[in-house]
């Protein structure tokens, strides 16, 4: 591997993150985070067995880089669909879309990101103040649509407790070059008796992306060159149609009891980005979302809290086939709530008790209606128990869904999909923690795995679902173990996912005739599969030396993801490493971090192999300032050709080539 070789080298002279480049890994920190993700007793992330991450606001401003997706690409376990700048959903261990739930403020986003990769996700890390990342089944506490695992983004728009301070505000401003990007932000929060309000705003303006050579691969350009086309004309430089415009603002306003809490907020986001798999198509993406959520808690009795919130979304997205030109309108509209009661010790047993229901109305209108319009409702039961016994302890819930699917079209399907976990845990001294979970996940059918039956030319698919398909089941098997030090920390995660009736997309070999295109057919079908495993993760302390306090850093991950019957499933990530160095020194902190990535070579049957990459970035932060931090950052160093084989685009679209940016955020 070429990572041997990789020299940590390079200047940090350049700026925190583009949107669609691969950003540094911040260290590893997980002693006293407490994930507020999940259901059960509130625990810091050292005593959870699943391998989970927290970034706050800070770590957010190191990492930006475009959608969701691109911003946590690079952790541990985390890739990205990277479908242009303006598209970008997280993959968890290989599983993505409808397996990864990824949530506002503990609530599903509502939106069409899950339904093909073009879609943006309506959260934006921008206006975020904090994500957590739960990697491995979470359907217990969030149905079958999260046993890949959860993103939860939390902007802060409704308050549990009153802040410190009467007033406070922050801006932030960053500027990148391979995109011309522009980016803004800014929050105030203002207490007013036992009221608390938040106003957020933010603003990102990019153009076309700069790219290290040409948009088609090497294998791509030989093709077309084979089917006629001029070499001439082949994109070099620039990613065609990659320029993204988007807006969000948001409001909330909070009552702050001793006990009890009530609040609500509203957020809408505007987001206008070119597809880049057609040269002319642009999406014009809307959402207005309303949230509430209030809490109790009790002092005293066996009910220890409760805490309800909901959401109500109104989502639309027109694909134009160019200015002034509507293509298909995607609508998505529907509400979810949820309401958990957690009970103080009973025999020992602490846990929770919630139900959570949803409603949603999606279609697809116009020249690529692929889905006839759909309604699908859901209900959920669950309970969830911890038994803890000082150095030992165990957990375990289970969970029952009803969930109808209503097509115009194709009919009614109802299932019954159940969710079950058991978990233990074991300090051994003061330093190792072991874990083990097993649990059994269900997930049923999407409306688009149902009812498909239609053309989708940004993926270059015509879609046909299958109504008879079935509940898919799995069984996941997680080991945990972590060493914890005061200079020195290390923690592995090894799983396994056996998927009975997993559904995928399957090549047919036959051809759809179009009017501008012939499209090949994929079906959704479904069989039996398998994802193996792992994460590992370092951090030390190197001490000082020239009056500089060093840290290094570093992590592995790997899956293989198999049908049982033979054959590998597509989209599934590469090994790939990370290592960093940092220093610090009054008030300056550097850093150099490089990525490798291995050569995908094993992909499905109508995939092509993905070359390995290394990329090398650096950056320098400066506290200026009481409360101001300015970052000058440096990525892909190398002008590295990256092409992400978990993208559907990586052989017309490759990430940004050297990228310089500078960002600045203040807080008062």
């Amino acid at each position: 591997m070429r990572f041997a070789a990789v020299l940590l080298t390079g200047v940090a002279l350049c700026a925190v993150g583009s949107a669609y480049a691969q950003p540094p890994q911040a260290p590893n920190d997980r002693s006293d985070v407490v994930i507020i993700t999940g259901i059960g007793p509130a625990r810091t992330s050292d005593e959870l067995i699943t391998n989970t991450t927290a970034l706050d606001k800070e770590a957010l401003v190191e990492r930006l880089s475009g959608g969701l997706g691109d911003t946590l690409a690079g952790l541990p376990g985390i890739s990205s669909t990277a479908f242009g700048p303006g598209a970008s959903r997280p993959i968890i261990r290989g599983l993505g879309a409808e397996r990864v739930q990824v949530l506002a403020n503990g609530i599903g986003v509502i939106d069409a990101s899950a339904a093909s990769p073009d879609h943006a996700v309506t959260s934006d890390p921008l206006g975020a103040e904090r994500i957590e990342i739960l990697r491995g089944p979470a359907s217990l506490a969030y149905g079958g649509g999260a046993t890949g695992g959860v993103i939860n983004v939390i902007d802060g728009l409704i308050v549990e407790a009153k802040p410190d301070k009467a007033f406070s505000a922050s801006v932030y401003g960053g500027l990148s070059s391979a995109d011309e990007g522009k980016q803004v932000a800014g929050r105030v929060t203002g207490v007013f008796g036992d009221f608390v309000g938040v106003v957020n705003g933010s603003w990102m303006d990019t153009s076309d992306l700069e790219i290290p050579g040409f948009a088609l691969s090497a294998a791509a350009r030989e093709d077309a060159i084979s089917d006629g086309a001029d070499p001439a004309d082949f994109a070099s430089g620039t990613l065609p149609n990659s320029a993204v415009e988007n807006k969000a603002i948001s409001a909330g306003l909070s009552w702050v009891g001793d006990s009890a809490f009530l609040g609500g907020a509203v957020r809408r986001v505007d987001n206008v980005y070119g597809t880049v798999a057609e040269e002319t198509v642009f999406i014009d993406m809307n959402q207005t979302r309303y949230d509430v959520r209030g809490g109790l808690t009790f002092n005293n009795g066996w009910l220890k809290s409760l805490v309800a919130s909901g959401a109500v979304v109104d989502y639309d997205h027109t694909e134009f086939e160019g200015p002034g030109e509507p293509g298909t309108l995607f609508k998505s509209e529907g509400w979810e709530g949820r309401i958990e009661a957690r009970h103080a010790p009973l025999a020992g047993l602490e846990g929770s008790i919630g139900l959570q229901a949803s409603e949603r109305d999606f279609a697809a209108i116009g020249d690529e209606s692929v889905i006839s319009p759909t309604n699908t409702q859901q209900t959920g039961l669950f309970v969830f128990e911890t038994f803890d016994r000082g150095d030992w302890g165990l957990e375990g819930g289970l969970r029952y869904d009803t969930v109808d699917v209503d097509n115009i079209i194709g009919g009614k399907r109802t299932f019954e999909p159940w969710n079950a976990s058991f978990g233990a845990h074991m300090h051994v001294g003061d330093h190792v923690f072991l874990g083990a979970s097993l649990a059994h996940t269900a997930r049923s059918p999407t409306d688009l795995e149902l009812f498909a039956d239609g053309p989708h030319l940004a993926t270059g698919q015509f879609l046909v679902g299958d109504a008879a398909l079935d509940i898919e089941e799995g069984i996941n098997l997680e080991l945990t173990a972590r060493w914890e030090a005061d200079t020195f920390n290390v923690s592995g995660t090894v799983y396994r996912y056996d998927f009975d009736k997993f559904i995928y997309l399957e090549d047919t070999g036959a051809v759809e005739p179009g009017d501008e295109e012939d499209l090949p057919i994929f079906d959704y079908v479904q069989a039996g599969a398998t994802f193996t495993g792992f994460e590992l993760q370092a951090d030390t302390q190197l001490g000082s030396a020239f009056g500089i306090d060093w840290s290094a850093d570093g992590s592995v991950d790997f899956v293989r993801a198999e049908l049982d019957a033979g054959g590998n499933l597509p989209l599934i990530p590469p090994l790939t490493l990370n290592a960093g160095i940092e220093g610090k020194m009054y008030g300056v902190t550097g850093r150099i971090q490089a990525q490798y990535a291995a050569e995908q070579d094993e992909f499905a049957s109508f995939e092509t192999s993905t070359d390995s990459y290394t990329t090398i970035d650096a950056r320098l932060g400066f506290d200026i300032a009481d409360g101001v931090h300015l970052i000058l950052e440096g990525r892909n160093l190398g002008d590295e050709e990256v092409r992400l084989h978990t993208s559907p685009l990586k052989e017309i679209a490759p990430l940004a080539g050297r990228n310089f940016r500078a960002a600045i955020r203040a807080d008062f």
